[in-house]
């Protein structure tokens, strides 16, 4: 396994927001069946689905957790493009662990908030025990989850704390990282940042997000606020300040 296929691998998953889940079939028994669902990743870097009780995949991994999930760099020729399949078992998210889940999967998908606790959707996780990475002609590769996975250094309040920051005070510089990553932003739409990690941030823009990936990864607050402050410097002169 080279290690450059973990990173284009999770590069990958963090860059796609949604996929199709493979589950086994309770209605008609040992079939697969695959259904489409957004994601985002928990602290720990693995797939969170917020599901309905009704639906066909909810019932099927509550009767068997056996999963996949697929997720395809988008593009005009889906056989040549990236493409990453992780599986494992797709669990509830443990109780200690959903208001931590659910502030992050909001912020990602903000019309999904409070689902969980009004219209009998639940939160669950995939906890992979192997990936399959194809990254393009001959580049195919099975992969340990520890390749691929990797915890988000910034825990759930202080991340938050770190995107609400950039949402509240520099609007503009998020603007910025748009007009510099080639991100169109429709009129009347305002982006936001989502979600910070140690290799980029997400920036849902209207209903499309955005990843950009950092130049070197980061792991403390200070180093991503240079890095946030070196973006928005780029190309101009002003940047956030604090």
């Amino acid at each position: 396994m080279k290690p450059e296929a973990g990173v284009a691998a999770r590069e990958l998953l963090l860059s796609v927001n949604q996929g199709v889940l493979s589950t086994v079939s309770k209605e008609i028994e040992g079939y697969p069946f695959g259904s489409v669902v957004p994601y985002c990743l928990s602290a720990a870097g693995e797939p969170v689905f917020l599901i309905s009780d009704i639906a066909q995949h909810t019932k099927n991994v509550k009767a068997d957790a056996r999963c996949s999930l697929i997720v395809v760099a988008g593009g005009d020729d889906v056989q040549a493009e990236a493409r990453l399949t992780l599986v494992g078992d797709c669990v509830p998210v443990q109780a200690e662990e959903v208001e931590a889940v659910s502030a992050r999967y909001s912020s990602y998908f903000p019309e999904s908030r409070d689902y969980h606790k009004t219209h009998d959707f639940s939160f669950y996780v995939l906890k992979t025990k192997r990936c399959r990475f194809i990254g393009g002609f001959g580049n195919i590769n099975w992969l340990a989850p520890e390749a691929v996975l990797l915890a988000n250094p910034f825990p759930t309040e202080r991340e938050l704390g770190m995107v609400n920051h950039m949402n509240e005070d520099h609007a503009d510089a998020i603007l910025h990282y748009c007009a510099q990553y080639g991100f169109a932003v429709p009129e009347g739409v305002a982006p936001v940042m989502t979600g910070i990690d140690a290799e980029g941030l997400h920036l849902r823009i209207g209903k499309r997000h955005a990843r950009i990936t950092f130049t070197t990864p980061v792991t403390t607050p200070l180093a991503a606020r240079e890095t946030l402050v070196a973006m928005a410097r780029a190309g101009r002169g002003d940047a956030p300040a604090h």
